[in-house]
């Protein structure tokens, strides 16, 4: 560790940029110092603790963050001390609003969807809300129902240079045959010919029948639509077949005559 020395400019531009907020360039002056500390956690009211690789939420002004923990560090400046967080930024859906026609399945996701970026962020511990659990969405079940208010899932990672996520959209989970994408917090029943999951709304099904959904019988549309036409094709069939007996007993009874 070495002493810090600090010129005139530096105690300026580190004034000004914690009136901006701009906690990199703050940070940056007091690295390799004996002012500044790495630490393992940072505890917070009521005991909680928040360790790098955990999530949190973050308000900063009006505005709300959610980021994965890389780094906490503690700096001491003569008697006052203050911790500082960085995280690996979240995006939210309301975060690609600019580009949501390159991207309409977006659309469909929720506000419990968060999506890990490679951008960075430091915050003032005091901007600290809460921790939160990000899980991937296979972990939330379909009789999940209900969320808490700490609780999101994430499809996949969004790289916000080249806007691409990973893995691509065509890859996200869906299990209806509408196609939408995977709510877990929506209802769905499985389908007894196919085995495919298929959402309520989407059953054709009265909100009766889906009460005593353990009792009910369920066929989706898709499965009733080719049983339809294997029906349709198999009565043609007979039908072809039995003009096709029908002509080979003419052509029979026929050849029997001239003789």
């Amino acid at each position: 560790m070495k002493q810090l020395k600090l010129s005139k400019e530096d105690k300026l531009a580190i004034t000004e940029s914690l009136e901006k907020q701009d906690f990199e360039t703050f940070i940056s002056y007091f690295q390799d110092s004996d002012i500044l500390e790495e630490c393992d956690y940072i505890s917070f009211r009521f005991k909680e603790k928040l360790a790098p690789s955990e999530n949190a939420e973050f308000q900063v002004n009006r505005k709300f963050y959610y980021a994965k923990i890389t780094q906490i560090i503690k700096i001491s400046l003569l008697t006052e001390q203050a911790g500082f967080i960085k995280g690996q930024i979240y995006y939210r859906i309301k975060d690609f609003e600019d580009c949501i026609n390159e991207f309409p399945k977006l659309k469909e996701c929720t506000s419990k969807d968060l999506f890990l970026t490679e951008q960075t962020k430091w915050f003032l511990s005091t901007t600290f809300q809460q921790k939160i659990q990000v899980n991937p969405i296979e972990f939330y079940s379909d009789d999940t129902r209900i969320l808490k208010n700490n609780q999101y899932y994430t499809r996949a990672q969004y790289n916000t240079l080249k806007q691409q996520f990973k893995p691509p959209i065509n890859q996200w989970t869906t299990y209806c045959f509408c196609s939408k994408l995977y709510d877990p917090i929506e209802p769905y029943i499985q389908c007894d010919q196919c085995n495919e999951w298929v959402h309520y709304v989407c059953s054709g099904k009265s909100d009766k029948e889906l009460k005593n959904i353990s009792k009910l019988k369920f066929i989706c549309f898709p499965c009733l639509d080719a049983n339809k036409k294997k029906k349709s094709h198999n009565e043609f069939s007979q039908i072809q077949d039995q003009e096709s007996t029908k002509a080979r007993s003419y052509s029979i009874n026929n050849g029997k005559r001239k003789k």
